[in-house]
């Protein structure tokens, strides 16, 4: 493909000239301001911008006046540019005849129709690219007139600035987290103009829909087109295909259909459609013929869609949502992309996703350094392993005379592997003949090396890159699933017909992992899966009502585990915990992961509300690049006396507080927070959000007080709820419409992603610093690799900015517009300390009164006198 790079460079608009659909704040202004800067400078932006600033708004606004600006000097550049270059041809040709070196002169006259040759296929490639886009727009017109599309009507009446936008929950992030490459992206012809391409990506499809329907009020939405991208899990509408749920199977089945030699239905309605599956499972899938496709993928290009009103758009016109997204990414200007499809390396290429010379912006990316490893890591159980090892044993002694000698020797190391890796997971056995003993304690958590897990296990012997391969070329993992189907419905004589207390096992455990293995996390990579050995219909549809039951395969889990034992062995450890039954491994150095992207991008824009402490993310992801690194902090776009922060070091009674581990829950420090709780709920109108460090104490605090009678007394004033470790949807819809005490818990469901704006959330508290467990093996090893990797003392900062990243988030959850107001209370004397209060959001920690700590009857006093001005 091909791509112009412009000589000249833009010029900073103005803060009128961003398209902007309000009067923007003076720090949108900066921001927008500031990320041009950076977009044209080829530069790596970190921005923070606090929650409540319409941050996201402002930077799709900012780039795409960016992309708006350099695609105009693209084309007026390289038509100036082709005019010079003729002009100077013309030039040398007259004075060669004349030159003494005439040799010299036909070089150079050589050099430059090289160049003017290069310049007007470049011209010729983005003209044939515009009137391609032109068809596309004249197309999607026609169709409108003639066929049925659902129409999106867009709210009425006064505008106002957006709150900063982020998602009520990870929930819908979850299904991309099991992506797969179940096919290949699509052929692209390289003789085709590339233009620059924004790809802008957050943790949930919540969020980017929310960026579409703020784009929908800016004048970008007339011009741009934009795409979102999501597993077939949310674009599917083949109702035989999302029946199936677990996304590695979707993935198969519509492969399957795809590759079917069966027609589809001919001009299906919509009833028929909705019924495809009366007819057999595996003709053609009616959703995925090229002119449906094509048509919505014209519609797509046409109008900035969400992801669910994509899926409804393809329910309207029949066709295939999934494809018609990946169709349409190639040419669209702005892609709207969760992590997962963004950070992985395989999902790039599975969707055909090229960042050559594009611009990557990362959205809420507080927590960039834990999504990359969680989406690099892999787990495997001993029930997960003992699941998988049966599975595959009875696929093998099932289809033994008809696998071929190369096939059987790959199945046979695999369950080699199997069988090593539960070698390793079992307990010390006691020696033939010794006396009897004590049990000695649990081993303790051992981390290996990926070559020493091998060596240790056995097979270190084994290619498992040519293990891996196998699996892929013959879709291992769907076979396997299948097999366990039918054995889980009706065993039945094989010819190798294993022992019946094998298949018996098999049954027992395929049941009893029913449940448990839909709880385990999924696998986070997947493999490239081809054609599968031929199976007839009869077989499909056989297995059909046992994949919609089946629990999660396990043989995927494992593929992505083997996988990570191929990587490099200095980034990262596998976790060997006996005792639980677990083996895990851990990405411990992200930079191996991003640096494709950081090389192929243009520029990257890192943002959040709380990006602050960012020293870890430089050191770990840009520390060879650092002449590229912008870094910006804003302020909020309220006014300084709208909120009012305290470091509360003393309790009423005059107790220093500290809720250390240690300390929490002795009876001085609940008596102090209970009292705390008591008088402030006295002064603080509406809702009050209480943030304890974990379920275990939030139990505690709640006990004492119900026990102490100060329950009873906040009950008088409010009505108490308190947050459990399962949904909390019915829990915020009570709170929301009686605000009063919230007891949540740091780092739990209601501390990040949520809007307590106004009276949801007047006041906001932070007892103690939320700590992690400083002893857990994970911990640990992350500690030990930054200390070696960074000098001593990274480990320790690493420790220190889990805590506060997460207080961070806890803090943002109030004042979220330009209109709210609240108090902060930080509850504890260590937040007296300035290396604690530097790592604050700065307008929290310039605002905070007095930072070494009041005590509690002048923070009470002034609590009351803020409130009463408002």
């Amino acid at each position: 493909m091909a791509q112009y790079s412009p000589r000249q460079c833009l010029d900073t608009p103005e803060a009128t000239d961003f398209g902007f659909p309000f009067a923007p704040y003076a720090i949108q202004e900066q921001l927008m301001q500031e990320l041009f800067s950076v977009l044209e400078r080829r530069q790596v932006g970190i921005f923070e911008s606090p929650t409540g600033t319409g941050k996201s708004l402002t930077l799709t606004c900012g780039a795409l006046t960016w992309l708006h600006q350099h695609e105009e000097l693209v084309r007026s550049e390289l038509l100036q540019r082709i005019a010079e270059v003729e002009k100077e041809i013309d030039r040398l040709q007259a004075s060669s005849a004349q030159a003494e070196d005439w040799i010299s002169a036909q070089s150079e006259s050589r050099e430059q129709q090289v160049e003017l040759q290069q310049l007007n296929r470049l011209r010729s490639l983005l003209e044939q690219r515009e009137q391609q886009l032109a068809r596309i727009r004249e197309r999607t017109k026609e169709r409108k007139k003639h066929q049925k599309f659902r129409t999106r009507t867009k709210p009425e009446g006064e505008q106002q600035q957006p709150e900063d936008i982020e998602p009520p929950s990870d929930a819908d992030a979850d299904s991309d987290s099991d992506h797969e490459l179940a096919d290949g992206p699509e052929e692209q012809s390289e003789d085709r103009y590339r233009a620059v391409q924004i790809f802008f990506c957050s943790r949930t499809h919540s969020q980017l829909a929310q960026i579409v329907a703020e784009l929908r009020k800016t004048p970008h939405a007339a011009w741009v087109r934009c795409v979102s991208l999501g597993s077939r899990q949310q674009l599917c509408i083949n109702p035989q295909v999302r029946k199936l749920r677990n996304v590695g199977l979707m993935n198969e089945r519509c492969l399957d259909m795809a590759r079917s030699k069966a027609p589809a239905p001919a001009n299906p309605s919509k009833k028929s459609r909705l019924a495809v599956g009366a007819a057999t499972s595996l003709s053609r899938c009616p959703f995925k013929t090229p002119a449906l496709v094509e048509s919505l993928r014209d519609v797509a290009l046409c109008e900035p869609l969400d992801i669910e009103e994509l899926a409804a758009e393809g329910s309207a016109c029949g066709g295939c949502s999934y494809y018609a997204s990946r169709s349409a990414q190639d040419d669209a200007q702005l892609v709207l992309l969760p992590y997962q499809l963004l950070l992985q390396q395989s999902a790039r290429q599975q969707l055909g996703i090229d960042l050559r010379g594009s611009i990557v912006i990362v959205d809420e990316a507080h927590n960039l350094l834990d999504s990359i490893a969680q989406l690099h890591g892999s787990e495997l159980t001993r029930s997960q392993l003992e699941l998988a090892r049966d599975q595959v044993t009875g696929y093998k002694e099932q289809y033994a005379r008809r696998l071929s000698t190369r096939n059987l020797l790959r199945i046979n190391q695999l369950i080699f592997v199997l069988r090593r890796l539960l070698k390793l997971l079992e307990p010390k056995a006691k020696e033939d003949g010794a006396p009897p003993q004590p049990p000695p304690p649990p081993p303790p958590v051992r981390m290996l090396r990926t070559y020493e897990l091998s060596s240790e296990g056995d097979f270190d012997n084994i290619d498992l890159h040519a293990l891996l391969e196998f699996c892929g070329r013959t879709r291992f993992a769907q076979k396997v699933q299948g097999h366990a189907a039918r054995a889980q419905r009706e065993p039945r004589p094989s010819e190798n017909q294993p022992p019946a207390s094998s298949r018996q096992t098999l049954l027992q455990r395929l049941a009893m992992q029913h449940q448990t293995l839909g709880k385990q996390p999924p696998g986070k990579r997947k493999l490239a899966e081809t054609q599968p050995e031929a199976e007839t219909e009869a077989e499909a549809e056989s297995k059909e009502p046992q994949l919609e039951r089946l629990a999660p395969s396990p043989i995927r889990p494992l593929l992505a585990f083997i996988e990570t034992l191929t990587s490099n062995a200095a980034d990262g450890r596998v976790l060997l915990n006996v005792q639980a039954g677990i083996v895990k491994y851990l990405l411990l150095d992200p930079a191996e992961h991003f640096d494709d992207i950081l090389s192929e991008a243009r520029a990257i824009v890192i943002a959040g509300g709380t990006m602050q402490p960012t020293q870890e993310l430089k050191e770990q992801l840009f520390a060879r690049c650092p002449e590229r690194l912008v870094e910006r902090f804003y302020s909020h776009v309220v006014p300084p006396d709208a909120v009012l922060p305290f470091v509360v070091a003393k309790g009423p009674t005059g107790a220093s507080l500290c809720f250390s581990y240690a300390q929490r829950s002795t009876p001085v420090m609940l008596k102090e927070l209970s009292m705390v709780l008591q008088n402030l709920c006295n002064v603080v109108p509406a809702g009050v959000v209480c943030f304890l460090p974990s379920y275990e104490y939030l139990d505690t605090v709640h006990s004492h007080l119900e026990q102490s009678g100060g329950l009873e007394t906040i009950a008088r004033k409010k009505r108490i709820f308190r947050e459990s470790s399962g949904a909390a949807d019915q829990l915020l819809q009570q709170y929301a419409e009686a605000p009063g005490l919230l007891l949540a818990v740091v780092g739990g469901k209601l501390s990040e992603g949520l809007n307590f704006a106004d009276d949801l959330g007047r006041a906001v508290l932070v007892v103690g610093l939320p700590y992690p467990n400083r002893n857990a093996p994970e911990l640990q090893q992350r500690m030990r690799h930054l200390d070696e990797r960074l000098g001593p003392g990274a480990g320790n900062e690493y420790y220190e900015n889990l805590c506060m990243k997460a207080v961070n988030q806890c803090i943002g959850r109030s004042v979220r517009h330009i209109r709210d107001y609240a108090c902060v209370f930080l509850l504890d004397e260590r937040y007296a300390s300035a290396r604690i209060r530097d790592k604050l959001p700065d307008w929290i920690a310039r605002h905070i009164a007095e930072p070494n700590g009041i005590g509690f009857g002048a923070v009470q006093a002034r609590t009351a006198r803020f409130f009463k001005s408002r």
